[in-house]
């Protein structure tokens, strides 16, 4: 690195607030020889106003002045947005232990106390910016921490979206090829008989009556896989809306279950798992269906995943009822593996599996629980021992909190 890339490091900025010229003169002159930028105030109200203009990375402040004593003036920076949080040193020639606990109750962190010795006055500020600086580089670290877990959340997001593709265009291969079969089949069978009908000699009874009732069976198949797909697409367009907006409405239960069951079908056919679903198809709930289907959505494949390793078949049973004070318990339940006692108290934690590297982020589960405790207003629960599988068991309101 050459001397032009070299970082300045800003000098930190110290207010003083005091009214007595003496002591403003012998802080500034000692502490700008150390290498620290001084603002000078000899009343309160100046300090104040110096305050929130030079936003200083720390304030000595006297306690007795006029008009506006350093204890006042603290709880006015402390109510300040841009200064609340600048930390204040006292600067006092009283002893009284019960003046201190006023000092701190209004915001000070530490007190000087006069006449002071300047290394005394260094300790003490170096120590308080110290911890300043730590303050700051902790906010910024539990923000950018922040940032990552709603961008791995945006891509939890996005990879469901994507299964949500794969699903509706796997479920609808069939209705549609069905369909495109028996058109097809129409279409030959409508070419031979106008080939008949042309033909010399023209077409017999008994082969119009076969063409018919071929005719209606094609139009029965087109019916039947046409509303098929058509109830396919209003199904995962619904989801799709559910996961993408988060909106609360009213729905039942059952239908959203179903309907996020349905996107992962792509996923459960490539396995030799089966799911059951008993729901009770009158349950209606006030809630968000989106956050919902994706708690149900990262239980599944977490059994998938981790309670059905090296099985081969399996049953994951989805369940509900609804308790006679109001709340709905929600539960997936496989037989599989089960989870060790010593991961149990770890299994919401961001990041933790037993398959990094092999398919497994580690936020299935996190953002499971904090869907349901944040979003939805209620608990989950597990309950499992190895080799005995694993219930995972949610508790809501029928009725979710408005956000």
């Amino acid at each position: 690195m050459n001397q032009s890339e070299v970082p300045v490091v800003p000098m930190p900025t110290i207010l003083i607030v005091d009214d007595s010229p003496s002591y403003l003169a012998a802080l500034l002159d000692r502490l700008e020889r150390h290498g620290f930028l001084i603002v000078l105030a000899q009343t309160a109200a100046e300090g104040l106003m110096r305050a929130a203009f030079a936003e200083p990375d720390l304030i000595l402040l006297d306690v007795v002045m006029p008009d506006i004593d350093g204890f006042e003036a603290c709880r006015r920076l402390k109510a300040g947005k841009n200064t609340k949080d600048i930390p204040v040193i006292f600067m006092t020639g009283l002893t009284d232990p019960k003046q201190k606990v006023t000092g701190f109750d209004a915001g000070g962190v530490d007190y000087i106390t006069k006449p002071f010795q300047i290394e005394e006055v260094l300790a003490r500020i170096n120590t308080h910016l110290a911890l300043r600086r730590a303050n700051r580089e902790l906010h910024d670290m539990i923000a950018t921490l922040a940032k990552a877990r709603e961008d791995l959340v945006r891509n939890e997001k996005l990879a469901g979206l994507g299964a949500l593709v794969a699903g509706i265009a796997h479920e609808l291969n069939t209705p549609i090829g069905n369909s495109l079969m028996a058109a097809t089949t129409f279409e030959m069978q409508t070419d031979d008989i106008s080939q008949h009908i042309t033909a010399e000699g023209g077409i017999k009874r008994k082969e119009f009556e076969h063409y018919i009732e071929n005719a209606r069976l094609s139009v029965d198949i087109l019916s039947r896989n046409l509303h098929r797909a058509a109830d396919i697409v209003t199904n995962f367009k619904q989801v799709a809306v559910d996961q993408t907006s988060s909106a609360r409405r009213s729905f039942l239960l059952a239908e959203v279950i179903a309907g996020n069951l349905l996107t992962l079908q792509p996923t459960i056919k490539r396995t030799p798992f089966v799911i059951q679903q008993q729901v009770p198809p009158e349950l209606m709930m006030e809630s968000y269906p989106g956050p919902l289907g994706q708690v149900v959505t990262n239980l599944i494949n977490n059994a998938i995943l981790h309670g059905y390793e090296g099985r081969s078949e399996g049953l994951i049973a989805v369940s509900a009822t609804l308790s006679s004070q109001g709340w709905v318990t929600l539960s997936v339940e496989d037989h599989g593996v089960g989870i060790a006692r010593e991961d149990l108290s770890r299994i919401y934690d961001p990041f933790f599996t037993t398959k990094m590297g092999v398919g497994g982020s580690g936020l299935g589960l996190n953002i499971a629980h904090n869907i349901v405790t944040e979003i939805l207003g209620g608990k989950i629960d597990v309950n499992s021992e190895v080799g005995g599988g694993t219930r995972f068991t949610l508790t809501l309101p029928m009725s979710a909190p408005l956000k």
